[in-house]
């Protein structure tokens, strides 16, 4: 029971601190810590093979990355997201708009805006994101 105060109350304050006038947060969609693997193709970037990532942080619009090669700003290319319990990835396009060297050396965090989702994997990424921003399932 603590758990689901303590979790209705941090929703609460990061949907205020959102909210609030004169804040720095340009974001228009909840950002939800959230690790699952993903697979980026940026081929179209010359980037020759699969970059393997994991997500530290998950929005509507996009994820935080971080992996271990460096992807430049502006590329775009296709994404595979492992959902917890689906079968498949869910599939979509995006582009990289920011990149930095991650605190622990020798790996990469960048921020991948989603600029498409297959249609058929919308509801997918959707319980994904529900799941992930309600984890106490009756909030």
């Amino acid at each position: 029971m603590v758990a689901k105060d303590k979790d209705s109350a941090s929703l609460k304050e990061r949907r205020k601190r959102i909210r609030s006038v004169g804040s720095e947060e340009r974001r228009g969609y909840i950002r939800t810590e959230s690790s699952v693997s993903l697979t980026l193709d940026m081929k179209d970037a010359g980037i020759d093979k699969m970059i393997t990532a994991a997500t530290r942080n998950v929005s509507a619009t996009g994820l935080m990355v971080e992996a271990d090669r460096e992807v430049p700003v502006g590329s775009e290319g296709k994404m595979g997201i492992e959902t917890p319990g689906s079968h498949n990835p869910v599939h979509a396009t995006g582009k990289v708009v920011w990149c930095s060297p991650a605190e622990d050396g020798g790996k990469f965090n960048y921020g991948i805006e989603i600029t498409s989702i297959e249609e058929d994997n919308k509801n997918t990424f959707l319980k994904f994101l529900c799941d992930a921003i309600y984890k106490v399932s009756d909030i």
